[in-house]
């Protein structure tokens, strides 16, 4: 079940490595201090990517292991040879940037030299992890520290290297689809009154729920390509806008984040980074994305919500930050405009 995050790190990785393909010999950008490499499957016939992922071990023997798994869901774990917790005990571990600023987070233990980080929120976590210098942690006596000084492009060659070794003739013909579809990022807004009453609707109950102050109301020519939709609104530089995917065949909530990232991949002619997690709002299981997009030209961020619709359908709801540049503040703004979004879709929605 994709609902259960499947990825195990074995812990030869951080004792020798022989668990996976020679990193030269797949042809994964080398990064200094850094180790990349994709892992396959060895359960099934046909060899598949399970993950990507790349490690880096510090001066205290403490390996920090981030990993993306081939429907581009992140994982961050840590090793040691010579830890030996319990298997499936968990403890706190704090983590800071270094500007003494630290927040705690559970860890659990996969193996005794092997723990995972419980991130809650591993789309923001790694979006975040692009920019730290440095990653400290604290756990009882010990303390430790990462330079992340090329976190950028250690995250970005894993999406990379998930581009390359997770596409299959399959996944690039249904991607290649969605392009198409005429509920994919073609989707202009529908011809059906009712459609655009819900998709507005929803979307000034959200502003109004979520006290959005600045938002303003956008035509349909009034915006970007990328911003077709139902409704959509501009809140400062930002956009946010509810489109309804009612037609044709619709994929599973879970499967529709591997069409969207697979297709803003193909469309951005520049350095690409994405993520997407499944998580529940009360009792409504929904699915986020994340992706970026940098030319010289532009940047363009956008977050994406997907809820089930009711009538049948799903709610696409995405935040886009576009411009020359996405300066961190334009970034932060977006991150806390969709944060503001899903946590008033339940009672805008039951405002319908």
């Amino acid at each position: 079940m994709r609902w259960v995050s499947y990825i195990l790190l074995c812990v030869a990785i951080a004792l020798s490595g022989n668990c996976l393909a020679n990193a030269e010999d797949d042809g994964v950008s080398p990064i200094p201090d850094w180790t990349i490499r994709p892992n396959f499957s060895q359960k099934e016939k046909n060899k598949t990517l399970d993950r990507c992922s790349a490690q880096l071990t510090n001066a205290d023997r403490i390996t920090i292991i981030f990993s993306l798994d081939r429907h581009y869901m992140w994982t961050f774990e840590l090793s040691n040879p010579s830890w030996n917790f319990p298997k499936g005990s968990t403890f706190e571990v704090a983590f800071g940037s270094g500007n003494r600023s630290y927040f705690r987070q559970r860890v659990a233990a996969l193996e005794p030299q092997l723990v995972r980080v419980l991130l809650p929120d591993s789309v923001n976590s790694f979006e975040a992890f692009r920019r730290l210098p440095k990653l400290e942690l604290v756990a009882g006596g010990l303390t430790s520290q990462f330079d992340l000084n090329y976190g950028n492009q250690v995250l970005t060659a894993l999406v990379k290297c998930v581009q390359r070794y997770g596409a299959t003739a399959k996944s690039r013909a249904a991607v290649a689809a969605w392009l198409r579809s005429p509920i994919g990022p073609a989707k202009r807004p529908s011809a059906d009154p009712g459609i655009q009453k819900e998709a507005s609707s929803l979307a000034a109950n959200i502003v109004s729920e979520a006290d959005i102050t600045n938002a303003t109301t956008l035509k349909p020519n009034d915006s970007l390509p990328e911003a077709r939709s139902d409704a959509a609104w501009k809140v400062g530089e930002i956009i946010f806008t509810v489109s309804i995917l009612s037609q044709g065949d619709m994929p599973e909530i879970g499967d529709l984040t591997d069409l969207i990232i697979g297709g803003d991949a193909q469309n951005c002619r520049g350095d690409f980074f994405s993520g997407a997690m499944l998580d529940a709002i009360e009792t409504v299981n929904v699915a986020r994305a994340y992706t970026n997009c940098q030319t010289p030209q532009t940047s363009a961020s956008i977050y994406y919500f997907v809820a089930p619709r009711k009538q049948g359908g799903l709610y696409l709801i995405k935040t886009i930050a576009n411009g020359v540049e996405v300066t961190p503040t334009g970034e932060k703004n977006a991150k806390d405009l969709d944060g503001k979004i899903r946590t008033a879709f339940m009672a805008a929605l039951a405002k319908l």
